[in-house]
């Protein structure tokens, strides 16, 4: 009988590890599954708790996984080892949850997912920075235009948004590891730009001006 095994992002590694499954237990979902339900779904049924190791360096990992309610759509998450990427400062919760659901969908290999939640985050800074009507397209030129976005974040943002599009609208694309990679990475990018960098900005300048060395 064949060893259980789950799929799994290594950070020791620094690759998608077939994860040697050693101990699985039931019980309630986790906070954080919770944060990723669709606003369809009513709740997550008992999850299952799994303990595997990685073959090659022998990380030890606690993954967990539930279905919904009551549509039986899968959630997943690695409790263990946390991610080791940075928080942004000033990112609205709406749009850490968003975040978090991108950067879960990444560490279990589910990478259409994980590009979809990256648009969905493209989505949320369009609202954010008020452009709220018409395709987020056009939301984003107006950005761009509007000088609320430079150029470069617009072909980020426009990027993401193409991709996003493949995963959820071409049936027979499939997202690579790195493609999702490089959207988590420049998503993280513009969220970090957009509420935290700028503002930060906006203080040293403050304190430069009241200081009398600007």
């Amino acid at each position: 009988m064949s060893q259980e095994s789950i799929e799994s992002f290594c950070p020791e590694c620094n690759r998608m590890s077939r994860l040697d499954v050693r101990s699985k237990v039931h019980a309630n979902a986790p906070r954080q599954l919770f944060d990723q339900l669709e606003a369809a779904e009513e709740g997550l049924r008992a999850a299952c708790y799994t303990v595997a190791f990685c073959p090659t360096c022998g990380s030890v990992f606690l993954h967990v996984r539930a279905t919904s309610e009551p549509s039986d759509v899968p959630y997943e998450a690695v409790l263990y080892p946390t991610s080791s990427r940075r928080g942004i400062p000033g990112l609205p919760e709406p749009m850490q949850r968003t975040l978090t659901s991108a950067r879960s969908c990444f560490d279990t290999g589910n990478y259409e997912p994980c590009v979809i939640m990256c648009r969905k985050c493209i989505e949320a800074v369009c609202i954010f920075l008020g452009a709220q009507e018409g395709s987020l397209a056009a939301r984003l030129r107006r950005l761009r235009d509007s000088g609320h976005i430079e150029t470069r974040l617009f072909v980020w943002a426009e990027e993401l948004r193409l991709v996003g599009n493949d995963a959820a609208h071409e049936m027979n694309m499939s997202i690579s590891k790195q493609d999702a990679f490089d959207s988590l990475e420049f998503v993280e990018a513009i969220l970090l730009y957009v509420f935290a960098l700028d503002e930060r900005f906006r203080q040293f300048r403050d304190r430069r001006r009241q200081a009398g060395q600007a």
